[in-house]
């Protein structure tokens, strides 16, 4: 796997078990990628992830509102944007 940097590119291995090696070399083929920039996407695609720790305050913020009555009623989704 190669790792972006600033100035040069940096050659970085990893220890994976067989089964794991199949399954990344399958998910890269799938997206037209090579490994080293199918785990760079991954990567990328996990940085726009929420944390888990966020999602649940989310969720405790949504639960108090609720209780609180301070909802909108929507006909369809689309209300939504």
């Amino acid at each position: 796997m190669v790792v972006h940097e600033t100035h040069m590119r940096q050659v970085l291995s990893i220890s994976v078990s067989p089964e794991e090696k199949k399954r990344i070399l399958a998910r890269a083929k799938k997206s037209g990628r090579n490994v080293s920039a199918y785990i760079l996407y991954a990567l990328e695609v996990e940085n726009d992830l929420i944390s888990e720790d966020e999602l649940l305050a989310r969720c405790k913020r949504a639960r108090i509102n609720y209780k609180d009555g301070d909802t909108k009623e929507l006909s369809s989704l689309a209300d939504l944007m």
